[in-house]
Order: structure tokens, then C-alpha cells, then sequence
């Protein structure tokens, strides 16, 4: 699957657009040249629609944006620069010593050779983006071209799913819910869970249960996926009846279905909901008691995002979705790749442990069984030594199922948080209060007037769990979330979004460290293996021990994060390393 290259160009482009304030042009007097940068960044926001649209398929617009997004980080290492020249001499003046020495003519002289010399590099850095933009042009990039997100196929009521497995006594627990609910004109289910974890599958084995079909008038089913339009849904509805209608008006649309269900009971799926907006769905289901006030209606609804689960709900809580067991990703995948046939003794082992990787997620199972079958067992090894996302894109459904997800979270900024991710081990727990630190350490928590960089943290985090992209939350005593994990698939998708950004190296040679922003290792055995080019170009390190050699240290200018254990670092002073803006021992 091709990395999201322009979720980091965005992002820094957004944090130039920060930095790039009025009051720092005032005072080192770079009105000028860092107006024209404005400008020239706004002219590249503009065409990066058009360029997320087209990196997927053209290598000269990916590389096009590899070329904006260096240039965008040497930009920002230059008003970093910038920024903390400007807040050590604000300090400074706050020290009545420093302020007398500062009377001294020879003290303007240091601030004067880095004014020229930043003046510089700004001007450069202008140089290269009008280049990207020529570059823009030439590529026939559309500027303020609109971006359609992917959506998945529309799904249906009548299709036969081929192996449904692990979900019967979660059938039959739904169809007791909701064919006890007589209490209420409308009962609202939700079926919340990550992406691939059957809830459609599961929607429609208690849609077409002999007890659903029994104990309603009119059962419906209508696929949203797009956006949440209230008109078109009761259009759709009306078509489930077996009516139409011509035209767009609400009122004539109502009243048939009025008409339609007046005096009965229904069942109503809307499979794949991702609105959140609260007022939208009261319109909706408003409307819905209108057209039938009688009691005992059902409405169930799957979604991936617990928040639209706890908008849309009347029961107490929504109906969580579990992943299943690794036995029965197994029984998935026998089924999918032997069908009837048993299963020859030399795939047992291998596939058990290729179940694993599914991490109880039936879609996966499904994929790679299909995947497998026919082949022999050392193509079954080569899957479960590279991993399910190493697949062709054609085969790799889960991933495009996961990446929806992904496309959908609601910023850039947030996209970046959650990619960042990929820096954890498989399988490690991340502590929330850290993470949010390592965020606002890189710069991806820009505060606003509303938040400050620790609430927006917060947020993002609880946007990422809602999600299901962070999961199995530990809480304190006090119902705090202390700790998290990723899904290894959901970490696969992360390291897939970032693989030019950022590298995990605990499981890998330390011979084959590339050029990248984020790196983890485990240990620094070789000190080649850290070339002073590749130091100079990490802004986060993870180093789990042996100390880092005096030599190499100042090889890191643009360091934001150094995390290392306490062995591995005895004396951090400034003087040794002072590009560092956080540090985390651990």
C-alpha cells in the first residue's frame, strides 16, 4: 500500500504557516521574505488535493511530494532556529546583568551574523519552494482540486457470507434485544467496532434470523457509508417498500413512507454510519416517530466510531464487538483455503501461527485464506514471515478496509499522531501521558485559542481510541486510561503510512537503518550505522541501551526527542546536546 506522503507534507506546512507569525518578522526584520513564504506555502496547500489523488498512481507526483515535504522540514528546522533565538533573548532580558552587557556594542554583533545568516537560508528556502511550485505546474497539479474519500462497496441484506464464524451467540443475544424492545416508538441498537471485525456480517445474520423476520412488519436495510443525508436515507427506505418517489421534496417523501409503515412494526439496519453530528441524527429519528409513533420499532446500526455509537443509542450501552479467537481465525482460514478437504499435516503449524497475525480479526482471516489457497506451504511461510500486509494491494482488502479509517480522521495533524505510532514496538504497551508528550515534542499539538497543547493531546488520543486505532486501555483507580496498545494490523497500517518517515529497528539488522525522521533501536552496536547524514535528519531517537559516543552526539541538529534508558545516558548537558527539546528516561 503506497505511504500517505502527504499527511507529513500538510502537516508541516501547517506548523510553517504557525511559526511564521507577525511578531517574529518584526523583530529579526524578516517581514519580507517570510511573507513571500506564506504565500508560497498557501500556493502548495492548494494543490495538494490534487496531488494526494494523483501520488497513488503517478511516481513523479509522489516524488514531487518527497521533494515538498524536505523541503517544507528545512524550512521548519530554520524557524525553529528562528523561534528559539527569539525566546533565549527574551530571557535574557529578564536577567538585569545579561541587559547591561547587552549595552555593549560588541553584544550586537552575535545577533546581527544570525540575522544575515537566517535572512540566508530564508531566502534559499524561498528559492526551492518556487521550484516545487514550477514543478506543481508542470505536473498539471490542480490547485483547489476537491478530495473524495474512498468509500467501501454498498452493502446488502441478501448476500450469503460464505464462512461466518465465532459470532452465533452474539446473534442470538441482539435478536433477544430486539425483539424485547416494546417500551419505546424507536429502540437504537449500535454495533460499534473496528474496522474488519464483521459487524456487517453479523447485521445481517440477525436481520435475516427467522425470529427478526417473524416478530417484525417490514424489515429494511439501507447502506450509508457516504454522508449522512436525511432525505436521501428516506428516500432509500421508501425504495426498501417497494415505492419510489420522483423528486426531492421532503414532505411528499414522508408522507408515502408514512403511508408505507403506518400501523406497523419495523426493523431498520443503517449499515456503516460515520456522522457525527448529533443534530443530523435527531432530524433523522424525529422524523422517524412522526412517520410511525407505535411502539416496538427497531433501528440497529453499525459504525467503527463509539462516538457516533453513543449519539445514536437509547440502550444503556452500545453492542461491542470482540475480536476473535485465534482458533477461530484458523477455522476461517482452513475453510478458505481446503474448503471440505482436510487439512494436510504441514500447513497445521504454520497456519495456526498465520492465524495469529490475523489478531481476531475475520476479515483478515478471510483475506488470507483466500490468499493461500492452492498455494504451497512455503508461500503459507513467506506470508507469515513478512507479514499480512506484504500482500499484493489487490489481495490486501483489510488494509484497504483500515486505510477508510485512516483517510476519514478528521486532520492532518491527527493522521500524523496516529502514524507517529509506528515508532512503538508490535505488541508494547504506550503510556498515554508519554505519547502526548512525544506529540507536543515533535509539534504536532498546535494550540489554539481554545486549547492549550495538552488538552488537544487529550483529544486526539481519545479520537484515536474511539477509533479503535488504540486499544485495551488500562485505567488507574480513578477510571484514568494509563496505558494503550495498537492492533499489530493497525500497527502494520501505521508503519505503512510512515515507512519513509519512520523506523522501528528492534526487529531488524542494525545494518539497513535508512534516512528517516523517527527511529528505534535497541541497541547501538556499530556507530557507522549512524552516519552523521542520517543523525542530522531525525528529529525523534529511541535508543533502549548502550550509551550514545561523545562523538556522534553532535550529529543530531534537528533532535526534538531522545528517549533512552537510564543506563544509556549517565550526563545529558547542554553543552553536549542542546537541540534536544524533550527527553524521556526511561
Amino acid at each position: 500500500m503506497d505511504a500517505a506522503i502527504s499527511v507529513p507534507v500538510r502537516v508541516t506546512l501547517q506548523k510553517l504557516l504557525d511559526l511564521a507569525h507577525p511578531d517574529l518578522s518584526l523583530l529579526w526584520n524578516f517581514k519580507k521574505d517570510l511573507k513571500k513564504l506564506d504565500g508560497l506555502l498557501k500556493m502548495m496547500d492548494l494543490v495538494l488535493h490534487d496531488a494526494e489523488k494523483r501520488q497513488v498512481t503517478e511516481e513523479a507526483v509522489k516524488l514531487w511530494l518527497k521533494n515538498l515535504r524536505d523541503v517544507a522540514y528545512d524550512a521548519g528546522h530554520v524557524l525553529d532556529e528562528i523561534n528559539y533565538e527569539n525566546m533565549r533573548h527574551v530571557v535574557d532580558m529578564q536577567d538585569w546583568t545579561k541587559i547591561w552587557e547587552c549595552l555593549d556594542i560588541f553584544c550586537f554583533i552575535p545577533r546581527l551574523v544570525f540575522q544575515w545568516r537566517m535572512a540566508c537560508r530564508i531566502k534559499e528556502i524561498n528559492v526551492n519552494f518556487e521550484d516545487i511550485n514550477k514543478q506543481a505546474s508542470d505536473l498539471g497539479l490542480q490547485r483547489g482540486a476537491g478530495y473524495a474519500l474512498n468509500v467501501p462497496p454498498e452493502t446488502d441484506s441478501i448476500t450469503v457470507d460464505p464462512i461466518d464464524v465465532g459470532r452465533q451467540d452474539d446473534v442470538v443475544e441482539i435478536v433477544q434485544k430486539i425483539t424485547k424492545a416494546n417500551d419505546a416508538v424507536i429502540s437504537v441498537l449500535p454495533i460499534v467496532g473496528m474496522g474488519g471485525l464483521g459487524k456487517t456480517t453479523l447485521a445481517r445474520s440477525v436481520f435475516n434470523h427467522p425470529s427478526t423476520q417473524s416478530h417484525f412488519d417490514e424489515t429494511i436495510w439501507v447502506c450509508i457509508s457516504k454522508n449522512f443525508d436525511v432525505t436521501i436515507i428516506f428516500k432509500r427506505i421508501l425504495e426498501c417498500l417497494e415505492d419510489t418517489s420522483d423528486g426531492d421534496n421532503r414532505e411528499a417523501i414522508v408522507k408515502k413512507l408514512g403511508k408505507k409503515l403506518g400501523g406497523k412494526k419495523y426493523f431498520l439496519v443503517l449499515d456503516d454510519i460515520w456522522n457525527e453530528n448529533r443534530q443530523f441524527w435527531d432530524d433523522f429519528k424525529n422524523t422517524m416517530v412522526g412517520v410511525n409513533p407505535n411502539k416496538g420499532n427497531v433501528i440497529m446500526v453499525t459504525t467503527r466510531d463509539e462516538r457516533v455509537a453513543s449519539i445514536v443509542k437509547t440502550y444503556r450501552d452500545p453492542y461491542k464487538l470482540e475480536l476473535l479467537k485465534d482458533d477461530q481465525c484458523w477455522t476461517i482460514i482452513k475453510a478458505r483455503a481446503f474448503g471440505d478437504a482436510e487439512v494436510p499435516e504441514r500447513f497445521e503449524k504454520v497456519g495456526y501461527e498465520i492465524a495469529c497475525k490475523c489478531r481476531g480479526l475475520p476479515l483478515a482471516a478471510n483475506m488470507v485464506g483466500g490468499t493461500l489457497q492452492g498455494k504451497e506451504v512455503a508461500e503459507w511461510i513467506s506470508v507469515l514471515e513478512n507479514g499480512l500486509s506484504n500482500l499484493e494491494a489487490n489481495q490486501n482488502i483489510v488494509f484497504q478496509v483500515l486505510k477508510l479509517s485512516f483517510d476519514r480522521l478528521s486532520s492532518p495533524l491527527l493522521k500524523k499522531c496516529f502514524a507517529y505510532c509506528s515508532i512503538f514496538p508490535e505488541d508494547s504497551k504506550i503510556e498515554r501521558e508519554d505519547l502526548i508528550q512525544l506529540w507536543m515534542a515533535e509539534g504536532f499539538l498546535l494550540k489554539n485559542g481554545e486549547n492549550n497543547m495538552e488538552t488537544l493531546g487529550n483529544n486526539y488520543f481519545n479520537n484515536l481510541l474511539q477509533n479503535s486505532f488504540l486499544q485495551e486501555a488500562e485505567k488507574d483507580d480513578y477510571g484514568n486510561i494509563k496505558y494503550c496498545k495498537m492492533h499489530d494490523l493497525v500497527r502494520e497500517l501505521a508503519c505503512s503510512v510512515s515507512n519513509s518517515e519512520s523506523f522501528n529497528a528492534e526487529d531488524c539488522s542494525t545494518d539497513v537503518i535508512p534516512k528517516v525522521r523517527y527511529l528505534a533501536m535497541k541497541l547501538l552496536e556499530k556507530e557507522q550505522v549512524i552516519t552523521e547524514e542520517k543523525a542530522n535528519y531525525l528529529r525523534t531517537f529511541f535508543l533502549q541501551r548502550r550509551s550514545l559516543p561523545d562523538k556522534i552526539l553532535p550529529w543530531f541538529k534537528h533532535l526534538h526527542t531522545l528517549s533512552s534508558s537510564p543506563t544509556s545516558l549517565e550526563v545529558l548537558s547542554i553543552s553536549r546536546i542542546s537541540s534536544v527539546t524533550q527527553c524521556f528516561y526511561r
